[in-house]
């Protein structure tokens, strides 16, 4: 489900209920983002990382990179390969990982 402001499309979140271990693994472990004095959660960025380079459009692998290169030092790796393995990618090919 994806919500957004009345006629407008960004900004947007999508809501979705948990389904499988990757799901229940974001939720269990989502990251706390501070705006200002409001808050909001995010699924971990390696999950992030690797989802978008399962979804593999040219526009999620574009954000796959752009994440991976704005987090690259504070990634776990090890987390980052076991999603990857999960989802049957292999991260050299886009120079991730």
């Amino acid at each position: 489900m994806r919500i957004a402001k009345k006629d407008m499309v960004i900004p947007n979140i999508e809501l979705k209920f948990v389904k499988n271990y990757i799901d229940r693994y974001s939720l269990d472990n989502r990251l706390r983002v501070v705006l200002g004095d409001d808050q909001a959660f995010i699924s971990p960025i390696e999950v992030q990382i690797a989802y978008k380079l399962y979804l593999g459009s040219d526009k999620d692998i574009e954000d796959a990179i752009y994440l991976w290169e704005i987090f690259k030092e504070n990634i776990n790796r090890s987390e980052l390969h076991h999603f990857m393995k999960k989802m049957n990618l292999e991260g050299s090919e886009y120079g991730i990982g």
